[in-house]
């Protein structure tokens, strides 16, 4: 892929920076599939190819280079409570926390516990990132 990009006048750092974004993105949808699948020999299945797949990314191994079994592996998401998904799905628009509160029958302090939560959850820290992880989970 470096090579393709390069011959469409990609300079090397944006080259890279492309292809690590791309295996990222791969592995993390691989974990993602991991967590919705819930059959527990298919999620290690992907889990440990998600781990492979980030090993030899970083270190430009061949493929078949596979990362050993207790390797670092990206977690999925836990789930999100049922009010927790209703303010996220809240959270894409552009209400403020109060307008979600009020929208729900909810304190804006209850708002922020559970934004705080969904956050946590989805390892993310701004709204935006936030539903941008919620869409590539599908949780929205």
């Amino acid at each position: 892929m470096r090579s393709e990009l390069s011959a469409l006048g990609c300079d090397p750092f944006t080259a890279e920076a492309v292809v690590s974004l791309f295996v990222s993105s791969f592995a993390d949808t691989l974990c993602d599939a991991a967590h919705v699948i819930r059959d527990p020999r298919l999620t290690e299945l992907l889990l440990d190819e998600s781990a492979a797949i980030l090993a030899s990314a970083d270190y430009g191994l061949p493929r078949t280079a596979r990362a050993g079994r207790g390797s670092h592996r990206p977690e999925p998401a836990p789930p999100l409570t049922e009010r927790e998904a209703i303010v996220l799905r809240h959270l894409s628009s552009e209400q403020s926390l109060r307008e979600i509160g009020d929208a729900l029958y909810l304190s804006v302090n209850t708002v922020k516990s559970h934004v705080r939560a969904i956050y946590r959850k989805l390892d993310v820290t701004t709204r935006e990132a936030a539903v941008r992880r919620a869409r590539g989970l599908r949780l929205e």
